[in-house]
């Protein structure tokens, strides 16, 4: 732990600190040289209109004509990307399952297509799950099987070390509660423009996975492992990890405005969620989740507040298990932070079938 700077830290090595009680909350922050920066802050929407910014949901059965449109209703992707800013893709690559645990590879291939129809030199993807993601006989998503073919598609893609500090900027900002700092990817920090591409389903901490949990893979793995501890609480701990756990380790309100605080230190200039298939009732894997075929939609806008708040809406319908108040308490802190609104009359909704 000395070498901050160099040492790749695994999430094992983070669990036995956690569990010992010997990690301190000032240890992502060893051996650190440089300075802390302001937090990433994002350019201002384009997607607005009469006041409101948009938030468009797109039905329908073919997807490259659903998005095609959803960004059509938003107003182009040119008001966002300019003179052909670079952009990078932000999407869900956790575990080596297919959609919709992980982002669909092919909905990644279809917005830089859509990206370079608007002009946009470059588009990299980038995600630092913090997990394997090479793929077993029994799994179906393999990295290294996506970086060859996004090349073949004429994009880079890059899968970080959530371990390593030398990666990682450290930001700041005024009104965050959980961390007095949060370190931020270098290469999300320095993005131009960020297009995040969650997929919505269930998850065993956040109650939900949408546009503003999707960033946890953007920040540094012992911060925001860290902050899963905490929310997946005593009571779930195993029984010997139970008898070698601090009191630090017991607070899902740490974990809720963490959640909300490091999609505070992203800032995605627009969210694209992928409901066309959602995981129910568990999560975030398929083996602790019901698959829900069928609901076939995109929906798009700036607001992630709005944007969690609409597609929980949608959860609900399909998951009698679960309900908009579960999320309430980081939606409240998003909000706060200045993410968007939680009152969807507050956002101008448009809502088409393809």
């Amino acid at each position: 732990m000395q070498d901050g700077d160099n040492k790749a830290f695994s999430r094992r090595d983070f669990l036995k600190l956690a569990v010992t009680g010997s990690l301190t909350l000032a240890t992502w922050g060893a051996g650190c040289t440089t300075g802390v920066r302001a937090a990433r802050s994002g350019t201002p929407t384009p997607f607005v209109e009469d006041g409101k910014t948009l938030l468009v949901s797109v039905q329908g059965q073919n997807p490259e004509r659903m998005l095609r449109a959803g960004i059509e209703a938003l107003g182009g992707l040119k008001p966002l990307v300019g003179d052909g800013k670079p952009v990078l893709i932000k999407p869900n690559l956790v575990f080596p399952q297919r959609y919709p645990v992980t982002t669909d590879p092919e909905m990644i291939f279809l917005m830089h297509r859509l990206l370079s129809e608007s002009g946009v030199g470059k588009v990299e993807v980038f995600d630092a799950p913090g997990t394997y993601l090479i793929a077993s006989e029994r799994e179906t998503v393999d990295f290294y099987d996506l970086i060859r073919k996004g090349r073949e598609h004429g994009m880079t893609v890059t899968c970080g070390d959530a371990g390593r500090r030398r990666q990682y900027v450290k930001t700041q900002k005024e009104g965050w509660r959980a961390y007095d700092e949060i370190l931020v990817h270098k290469k999300v920090y320095h993005a131009p423009v960020i297009i995040n591409m969650p997929c919505l389903k269930r998850h065993h901490t956040s109650y939900l996975t949408c546009a503003l949990k999707n960033h946890f893979g953007a920040i540094y793995g012992p911060q925001r492992w860290d902050a899963h501890i905490r929310g997946e609480g005593f009571e779930k701990m195993s029984g010997s990890a139970k008898k070698r756990a601090t009191a630090a380790f017991r607070d899902e309100t740490h974990f809720m405005t963490a959640l909300a605080e490091f999609a505070d230190a992203v800032r995605p200039e627009l969210s694209v969620v992928d409901a066309r298939v959602i995981l129910a009732k568990g999560g975030p894997t398929r083996n602790k989740g019901e698959l829900k075929t069928g609901i076939n939609r995109f929906i798009l806008s700036w607001d992630m507040v709005a944007l969690d708040t609409y597609c929980s809406g949608i959860m609900e319908e399909h998951d009698e298990t679960y309900t908009t108040e579960m999320i309430a308490p980081y939606l409240r802190v998003a909000e706060r932070l200045g993410l968007g609104t939680r009152d969807l009359n507050q956002v101008k909704i448009i809502e088409m079938t393809i």
